[in-house]
């Protein structure tokens, strides 16, 4: 496993389970920055559907999950989308325990791979 890879993963499932800020009460807001309310969105936007907002690092997360194959990708939300014990996991998904792990290491590649590639892209143009 990739620490930051698996951070960065773990940032992305938190965004699209709506822990990012602006899906937090205003009570949660001041209690998260010591009293003092951030700037929120644009004055009028609202979350009609209550889904929250990815940020920046978030999306570029999945950009990468998404360009992954469809094996990785099912990984991916079961790995980091999914509560429960890693063991449970690979039986769902009809893995032995080592080839869970070697599946999610390869993973990690992948992803750090398409950042990168995203990365350079964006650098480009």
């Amino acid at each position: 496993m990739i620490k930051e890879i698996d951070q960065l993963l773990q940032h992305w499932a938190d965004q699209l389970r709506g822990r990012g800020m602006r899906q937090c009460s205003p009570l949660g807001r001041l209690a998260e920055f010591g009293g003092v309310m951030p700037p929120s969105g644009p004055k009028g936007s609202r979350d009609l559907l209550g889904l929250g907002d990815m940020d920046e690092a978030a999306w570029e997360v999945q950009k990468a999950v998404n360009s992954l194959s469809a094996e990785y990708q099912v990984l991916a939300h079961e790995h980091y989308l999914w509560n429960g014990y890693n063991d449970a996991k690979g039986e769902r998904l009809g893995l032995a325990e080592s080839t869970y792990y070697d599946r999610l290491h390869r993973m990690h590649y992948e992803i750090q791979k398409a950042l990168k590639d995203n990365h350079r892209r964006s650098k480009r143009a």
